[in-house]
């Protein structure tokens, strides 16, 4: 199982993150609706990686993706951190996942096929000249293989580098 999963939907409000008494200002709850009428809420701090740095207003779509692995308050609705957001265009899907040295994602379900087309960029925008193996990626694609695993070419390629001293 992959240890980043998505959350895709209809983003209905944005309001500041409320820790007890205390508002932050710097942190925020978006609420998500689902395809299938469920509702979420997903936190953003100034560390969530948002693609573009494109500000997220209500009525837009999203997918954010939270670490499955980090506590999460027992409340209704589910609150997840967000560790990146993307606002998909139609058509197009988007994964955050660890791609090994084959380019093969954690939970064998992708494999990725590189183009001379395929942009590749660090978050901050500077693109991204190696091979993008061994690290989280998120990658934006349109059409994948039938096959197990699934093939693709991505359009684009997000390279989270390990941090550096």
């Amino acid at each position: 199982m992959s240890r980043f999963s998505p959350i895709e939907g209809l983003v209905t409000s944005i309001t500041p993150l409320q820790s007890g008494t205390t508002t932050s200002y710097c942190a925020f709850l978006v609420y998500i609706q689902t395809r299938y009428q469920e509702v979420y809420q997903v936190v953003v701090t100034s560390s969530t990686y948002v693609l573009n740095q494109r500000p997220i207003r209500r009525g837009d779509t999203i997918i954010a993706f939270y670490d499955t692995t980090a506590p999460m308050p027992l409340i209704n609705p589910p609150q997840y951190r967000a560790v990146a957001v993307v606002f998909p265009e139609r058509g197009e899907y988007a994964m955050f996942d660890y791609f090994d040295g084959n380019l093969r994602n954690s939970d064998n379900t992708l494999v990725l096929n590189l183009s001379g087309t395929t942009s590749m960029q660090l978050p901050n925008g500077q693109y991204y000249l190696g091979v993008p193996g061994c690290r989280y990626l998120l990658v934006l694609y349109t059409a994948t293989t039938r096959s197990i695993p699934a093939r693709t070419t991505p359009h684009r390629i997000v390279v989270f580098c390990p941090t550096e001293t």
